[in-house]
């Protein structure tokens, strides 16, 4: 339980400004959408001239798809190839944060953002031929929320489409999907790249067991590639369909997709993937070290980076484990992360400064810099003494008998992870707390990190505030390890839940800024660090666009052929 009391500290700081505002979201009474989003630049990425048609792109990955079905994977590598095999119903800006039509063209929404009405494209095909329409939509939504024990897929929507009741056939190509609770976020979330990406599959991947599911000749889907190769731990080979020419009107592209073949190819250590794309045996290379971004810059190599928007990477903080369960001890080690330093020190020039427990990319997120976010150790020392631990022999403070020492997780596949979090170590040290680290906790039994772990490491991407409540909420995905017994927690099941009660952007700016503030200063559930970025390093490579997720999208992707 709660040692302090987890009131605001100063009404006087909790005024700020936002960072962004929503996008054509508006409703009153029901919901009608039928013009666009904004759009990518059609000129590509980073320029090059006249597009060329052709060719076969090899990009290195650290790693290969566990699941060639969009719905079960769980693997950056797999997320990063799924847009160019699965469209989706929605496209999101990557700048404005809008949504705009892809598979449906328009769509309505009730009153209560219980009920979306889709009219969807007509003239739109499987890659095996079979037609896009108002029922496959239906039993992909279906599968992915409730799974098919039959075919070994296990349910898939406890956590975003948590109250999706079902889907109805209105006619060929309109489709009702229908929720038991407000679910204002799902418009965002069908447009979602990320891992267990909801792009549309045809009826044989849906009738193929997750076994089969790994063969490329079960993968069927409605983009502009299909997969024609597959060796596990190796490489992923996409081969482009000449017939495609139903891209989101926000790519800014007609017809079929540029490249003949996208090759990626699967080499785990970062080092050789730089070496790779420095002898010419890929022209493209994705997850570039920080170190070698200036580097490969200087060399020629273009840079295509985009913070990811989601949760910054930072530390859940386990709110039911002592010490953390005080909130003074929270809000010292907050205030012991040197956030601005991070940045001016440490971090890539694609990285950037976390100001919120929310990315700058996603609408309504607050800078916090100033206010509880800001770096005074200070502050934590008084805090921590307020909480009744005071300094040891050793410089390790104590209370009843036992040290402030936390145990911590870190991101291993995130170089810079490990120097902020080795610095605020630091700085824990500093003011007298102990932090044992476990930088690879992927082997960590998920009920010995709830037992043990203080502070566990999270970096989620999704464009939309409603990350905080996937994360956040006690009833979702409860990474604060919230107890039932837990003073608050009805008041932030219900903070959280309000992000999916509207979609008026001027309300829903609101209940984000309540939600953030609930996170960073009422209860303290959280500790941003910074904002990592996705990389591609390439030469001679064109159009290489990351959306509004920061994944790969090679649609308009081009390579120089002379």
């Amino acid at each position: 339980m709660e040692t302090t009391d987890h009131a605001p500290r100063s009404a006087g700081l909790r005024r700020r400004r936002f960072r962004g505002v929503f996008g054509a979201l508006a409703l009153t009474g029901v919901l009608a959408v039928t013009a666009c989003s904004g759009s990518i630049d059609a000129a590509g990425s980073n320029g090059g001239g006249e597009p060329q048609s052709g060719g076969t792109l090899r990009i290195a990955l650290l790693s290969s798809p566990e699941s060639l079905d969009p719905h079960l994977n769980t693997s950056f590598a797999a997320s990063n190839y799924g847009n160019s095999v699965f469209d989706k119903l929605t496209w999101q800006d990557p700048e404005t944060g809008e949504i705009g039509p892809w598979l449906a063209t328009s769509w309505e929404v009730d009153d209560t953002n219980t009920e979306f009405t889709f009219t969807l494209r007509d003239d739109v095909t499987f890659s095996d031929g079979t037609p896009f329409n108002a029922d496959i939509v239906k039993r992909n939504f279906d599968q992915y929320v409730f799974g098919d024990p039959a075919l070994g897929v296990k349910p898939n929507g406890a956590t975003h489409l948590r109250s999706y009741r079902g889907s109805e056939v209105v006619s060929d190509h309109v489709v009702k999907i229908v929720f038991d609770a407000p679910s204002a976020s799902f418009l965002q979330f069908i447009s979602y790249s990320g891992n267990n990406q909801p792009g549309i599959i045809g009826q044989k991947t849906l009738s193929s067991n997750a076994e089969q599911r790994l063969d490329p000749a079960n993968i069927v889907g409605t983009g502009p590639f299909v997969v024609t190769e597959y060796v596990p731990r190796e490489r992923t080979v996409l081969t482009k369909r000449l017939d495609y020419h139903w891209a989101a009107p926000g790519l800014n592209h007609e017809g079929p997709a540029y490249l003949d073949k996208v090759e990626f190819v699967t080499i785990p250590e970062a080092s050789v993937r730089t070496g790779a794309l420095q002898s010419g045996e890929v022209q493209a290379a994705f997850d570039i070290l920080p170190t070698d971004e200036a580097v490969l810059e200087a060399q020629g190599y273009d840079i295509t980076s985009r913070t990811i928007a989601g949760l910054n990477l930072g530390w859940n903080i386990n709110t039911s484990l002592e010490p953390t369960n005080d909130i003074n001890v929270r809000r010292a080690i907050v205030r012991a992360t040197n956030r601005p330093g991070f940045k001016d020190t440490i971090l890539a020039p694609s990285e950037g400064q976390a100001k919120s427990v929310l990315a700058h990319h996603i609408q309504g997120a607050i800078d916090y810099t100033d206010d509880v976010l800001g770096y005074d150790l200070d502050e934590s020392r008084r805090l921590l003494d307020e909480a009744g631990w005071k300094v040891g022999a050793d410089g390790i403070r104590e209370k009843d008998g036992k040290n402030l020492t936390l145990k911590a997780t870190g991101h291993y596949l995130v170089p810079n992870s490990r120097y902020t979090y080795e610095s605020i170590q630091a700085s824990l040290k500093e003011i007298g707390v102990d932090l044992d680290f476990q930088f690879d906790a992927s082997n960590i039994p998920t009920d010995q990190i709830n037992k043990e772990y203080h502070l566990i490491n999270t970096n989620r991407s999704r464009n939309d505030p409603a990350i905080l409540n996937v994360n956040f909420n006690p009833d979702r995905g409860n990474s604060a390890r919230i107890s039932a017994d837990f003073p608050g927690r009805q008041e932030i099941v219900d903070t959280l839940e309000a992000l999916e009660s509207t979609l008026d952007p001027t309300q829903r700016a609101v209940l984000t800024e309540r939600a953030q503030e609930l996170v960073l200063d009422e209860y303290v559930l959280f500790d941003p660090v910074f904002e990592p970025s996705q990389v591609a390093a390439s030469k001679g490579v064109y159009g290489l666009d990351l959306d509004a997720t920061s994944r790969l999208h090679f649609l308009r992707t081009w390579i120089d052929q002379g």
